[in-house]
């Protein structure tokens, strides 16, 4: 492992392992553990990983592996800093981790930490594709068909116009077929109701446009997204998809915790549930966000994922994956020009 105080130690860029760089300050989980979570990643896989972050911290919890490299910053965007001012400064591992990638030292870079800021120091660093509008966040969600379906915009623009949608849905698709290997991905619009001129001026602005394209289903309902899985793409503005997710995880966790409860109310129900419980696990592995945890920012240029800010070990091992198949896919040479 070569790591160091003063900074991070260049070597030459392998031919085939991609370089990942994971920026493990700012989440809630401290980052010797997520730096620990992309080893277990990096042990497995033919990549090259460079952890960013405080090396006191991390140092102790990271394996002596020949393809892990500690990039030493300590200072880091707090979750509460506001996206603007922290793409401003230069000194946070948030900062120096992407400008490895924007300096073409690097293949991607994920991020647990503050969204906002790593979609504003993005855009500032790197720079939008050409003829794109708007970047997006893809967010990946299990279903109960047992398929993931994407989600763009999930947060990333809060404001919106028709055209970003269409471009949305144009990336999604992209994703979905490179990526998830869809052969032919279809595209829904987040809204109220399934007819066409439910929701409002914008929505209904964007229906218009997106029903000119033959992968277009129409409108999705919310409640219908997990459940019913009608479409592989759903697009929607930033401020609605964000709002949904987070609706989501509210309403998994109020299940959850409701479970749990009356599985500890009684002696029945607490054998009911010693029986249950393989099946209850499994469930909650199926559901759960561990092998989902890397939403790419579309648009950009270059491979940059965002990783939930609660993410543990696990879940950064995962996003680590999900960042390694991204990168063997080859996914923004196949992008559509825009």
């Amino acid at each position: 492992m070569g790591f160091g105080l003063c900074g991070f130690k260049s070597h030459p860029r392998h031919q085939v392992a991609p370089r990942i760089v994971v920026d493990v300050m700012g989440a809630d989980r401290p980052p010797g553990e997520l730096a620990a979570g992309a080893a277990q990643a990096a042990a497995k896989l033919p990549l090259d990983l460079v952890v960013v972050g405080d090396a006191r911290q991390i140092e102790p919890h990271l394996p002596d592996l020949p393809n892990v490299s500690l990039l030493h910053c300590p200072l880091f965007v707090d979750p509460e800093e506001k996206p603007v001012e922290a793409a401003r400064r230069t000194d946070t591992s948030l900062a120096r981790g992407l400008a490895l990638l924007a300096q073409g030292q690097a293949d991607a870079f994920l991020s647990p930490g503050n969204t906002g800021a790593v979609v504003a120091t993005a855009l500032l660093q790197l720079g939008r594709l050409p003829g794109v509008h708007r970047p997006a966040l893809c967010a990946s969600l299990p279903t109960l068909k047992g398929k993931e379906v994407l989600l763009v915009d999930a947060g990333a623009s809060a404001d919106y116009k028709p055209p970003y949608l269409l471009q949305f849905a144009s990336m999604g698709a992209a994703y979905a077929r490179v990526v998830l290997d869809v052969a032919l991905p279809t595209v829904g619009l987040l809204n109220i109701g399934t007819e066409p001129h439910k929701g409002d001026t914008l929505t209904q602005q964007a229906h218009a446009l997106l029903a000119e394209r033959p992968d277009f289903r129409g409108n999705v309902e919310p409640h219908t997204v997990l459940t019913e899985r009608p479409v592989d793409v759903v697009v929607t503005g930033g401020f609605s998809g964000n709002l949904f997710l987070k609706a989501l995880e509210g309403g998994v966790e109020a299940v959850t915790e409701a479970l749990r409860r009356e599985l500890h109310r009684s002696l029945r129900a607490r054998l009911g549930g010693w029986i249950a419980r393989p099946a209850l696990r499994a469930v909650a592995r199926g559901l759960g966000y561990r092998e989902h945890n890397a939403a790419p920012l579309l648009g950009v240029r270059g491979l940059v994922f965002v990783a939930h800010g609660r993410s543990d070990a696990p879940a950064v091992a995962g996003a680590v994956r999900r960042v390694f198949k991204v990168c063997q896919a080859d996914f923004l040479a196949q992008l559509p020009p825009f």
